[in-house]
């Protein structure tokens, strides 16, 4: 369990959070926790009133709930988004391990390469001709920039990322281990013989500020022009962005995804787990596919597609319900077909 650095007073969290406190104020926490696994000296938060059962059975002392649900005996610090909020305050009083200011011994930087002076580059990294790294930044060990690449402030490029040549990456951008950036995308067209041959791929891959990228996931430099994901988008783990894809802002995209070339997906879209497109097709501001959509043609603003081939919610819903019937609608259908056998014998 994440635990601070030194005792932090209720009322020193209050004030973090611009958050009312009662007569509470010299409580002191020593750490972060989930209910279950607690210590009573711990901060645990709740969301919401369903889970008043696991937090009774908890050691915790003090807790960070919404305001209407009862802590009991609890010191406790009341907000509109608990979940939110804790996450804040893990930030701020138990941050993270980071690696100490500077260039590692060990590290491979160019010469041409501009490194601000607080940004850590650990050893094993790789940072090519004319790159740019900016200010707090970490470069993780084995992380590869291979050349003009530019990283903002504040970013996290973890182990094993590679960033090609060309690529763009904003302030307080994370890239989990794992993550390849700027990649040739797939594509193939036909030499004289008929046999597949690769498209050169001039574009780049420019992420806004504010961007997340899980482990192992690919985003693919365009053919021409750019690939965008725009500022505050999320993407899970192993997923797919192709060549000259444009990802809205604050759009989610979940585990296995994977978008063919040239699809636009809108502002705050949602795309559950493995959902899948055709190429150059637009998903349309807030619209949500759920888990396993296979989407053909374009999405309307805020649809719910759910499906393979996508259609909109209350449809797939009446088809799943139908398939429910199909094993008794088939032993209907052969009662019929017996009945009017025996009706209408045939002739010999």
């Amino acid at each position: 369990m994440p635990r601070t650095p030194r005792p932090i007073r209720l009322s020193e969290l209050a004030a973090f959070l611009e958050v009312p406190l009662g007569s509470e104020g010299t409580v002191e926490i020593a750490g972060f926790a989930s209910l279950m696994e607690a210590k009573r000296d711990e901060l645990v938060f709740v969301r919401d009133p369903s889970l008043a059962l696991m937090l009774e059975a908890s050691a915790a002392e003090i807790v960070l709930a919404p305001h209407g649900v009862d802590v009991g005996h609890r010191a406790v610090l009341r907000s509109d988004q608990p979940a939110h909020d804790f996450s804040r305050l893990m930030e701020a009083f138990a941050p993270r391990w980071r690696p100490v200011e500077g260039i590692a011994e060990g590290a491979h930087v160019d010469a041409t390469a501009v490194i601000d002076a607080t940004a850590s580059v650990e050893a094993g990294a790789r940072i090519g001709p004319h790159c740019r790294v900016g200010a707090r930044t970490v470069i993780a060990a084995n992380a590869t920039l291979v050349a003009n690449v530019e990283v903002g402030d504040d970013g996290w490029i973890h182990s094993n990322v590679v960033l090609r040549e060309d690529s763009l990456v904003g302030d307080r951008v994370v890239l989990q281990p794992g993550v390849v950036i700027g990649g040739d995308g797939f594509g193939y067209v036909p030499d004289a013989a008929g046999r597949p041959t690769a498209m050169a791929h001039r574009g780049r891959v420019v992420l806004e500020d504010d961007v997340e990228i899980g482990a192992n996931t690919t985003v693919d430099r365009a053919t021409l022009d750019e690939t965008r994901i725009h500022r505050g988008a999320k993407i899970d783990n192993h997923v797919q962005i192709a060549h000259n894809c444009d990802i809205g802002e604050d759009v989610l995209i979940v585990a296995q995804c994977g978008l063919s070339g040239g699809t636009i997906v809108g502002d705050r879209a949602i795309l559950m787990a493995r959902s899948c497109t055709t190429g150059h097709l637009r998903i349309g501001a807030g619209a949500f596919l759920g888990a396993n959509t296979g989407v053909i043609r374009d999405v309307p603003d805020g649809a719910k597609m759910f499906g393979t081939p996508a259609q909109e919610e209350r449809g797939w819903h009446r088809m799943v319900a139908s398939l429910k019937r199909l094993p008794e609608l088939l032993k209907r259908v052969r009662r019929l077909e017996r009945i009017l056998d025996a009706k209408n014998p045939e002739d010999d």
